[in-house]
């Protein structure tokens, strides 16, 4: 077995279909088909004679290992097994990179689908209120999951989580950067000086929370399961609510960055982002006070970690239509958390 898991043949499936057949009993593969995404773990739907199944594995060109940590995606889909936050059920898992040329995480096939710019046409007239409500229900549930007991001691470092958010993505945004963004450190110095006083309880945090990573019914808006949890750690839930609301509804720049993402949240009728949080804390029981820091932060973040991506597409290791938008979209992330902070545009 040569180290990309390929056979003597060329097929680039080969390591992983023995694999497959020997560890996961998935029964003889039929069909292995790579699904289309953006910078997360690479995804791929088996078709085999004992189902259907998935495979997640990091992606050619990761930014690093800690940001596409299988082990780290087993372990929480493990651990929240029997909760009442909806996932896919983690089967197996294969850490020898000569298989399929990285590690990987073999889960259930989920029956629903992602949301982004239009929904099923068998949706009713309430659909985005019902998406919107039960989006941050499954994030309170999330946060609500007693992470201890579930075997997750260790997952992170909840003592100092929050206060060492602009440290560190700082830190990360200049060791790659590639263009010249003063709006970046601008942002960074608000968040510096508004830091909530009062830390949250530390919870279980999906790390990148937002409708487009959950899966839907195609026949009604029920949320059939919570995916995507390469990110997951240890910390402050109201990161994971800050991000999901940040991008939610209407946006403070005339064309959003990353705008198919929750568009449907931008329709008539859409519940409002305070309406979404007033949900949450009676739900999760945890107050929202400092709501605005965390969009704030969210889209900061998200700039400081896509730039990463498109300093690998200016580097000539990325080259697809999501790498090149980065050019315009993560200055455009930037503007809209300058805007929500009210930091004025050096």
């Amino acid at each position: 077995m040569v180290p990309d898991g390929s056979g003597e043949d060329g097929d680039p499936h080969a390591g992983l279909r023995v694999w497959l057949l020997e560890h996961a009993s998935t029964g003889p593969v039929e069909r292995i088909e790579q699904l289309v995404g953006g910078n997360s773990n690479a995804t791929y739907q088996v078709v085999a004679q004992g189902g259907r199944f998935i495979v997640r594995r990091p992606p050619l060109h990761a930014m690093s290992a800690s940001a596409h940590s299988m082990d780290r995606e087993h372990r929480v889909l493990c651990a929240l097994a029997g909760t009442d936050v909806p996932v896919p059920a983690a089967l197996a898992i294969c850490t020898d990179p000569t298989v399929f040329g990285a590690p990987f995480v073999v889960m259930s096939e989920v029956l629903g689908v992602p949301l982004s710019d239009h929904l099923p046409e068998t949706y009713g007239p309430d659909a985005v209120t019902r998406l919107g409500h039960q989006m941050v229900d499954a994030l309170a549930s999330l946060h609500g999951v007693d992470w201890e007991a579930a075997g997750l001691t260790g997952f992170g470092r909840p003592s100092g989580f929050l206060e060492r958010q602009v440290t560190r993505w700082r830190s990360q945004f200049q060791s790659y950067a590639v263009r010249d963004l003063p709006v970046f450190e601008a942002v960074a110095g608000w968040l510096e000086q508004n830091l909530p006083a009062a830390p949250q309880r530390p919870g279980l945090l999906h790390g990148d929370f937002h409708l487009d990573n959950c899966l839907w019914s195609t026949e009604a808006p029920e949320l059939m399961a919570v995916i995507d949890w390469e990110l997951s750690t240890i910390g402050d839930p109201l990161v994971d609510l800050g991000l999901c609301l940040a991008l939610w509804g209407h946006r403070p720049v005339p064309v959003p960055a990353l705008a198919r993402i929750q568009a449907v949240s931008r329709v008539p009728g859409a519940p409002s982002v305070e309406e979404l949080a007033e949900r949450y804390a009676q739900r999760a029981g945890r107050p929202v006070t400092h709501l605005p820091f965390y969009r704030v932060l969210a889209l900061w973040k998200l700039a400081a970690i896509l730039e990463g991506a498109y300093a690998q597409h200016v580097g000539g290791q990325l080259d697809s239509e999501y790498a090149r938008s980065l050019r315009a979209d993560v200055p455009t992330l930037l503007d809209e958390a300058a805007a929500h902070a009210g930091v004025a545009a050096p």
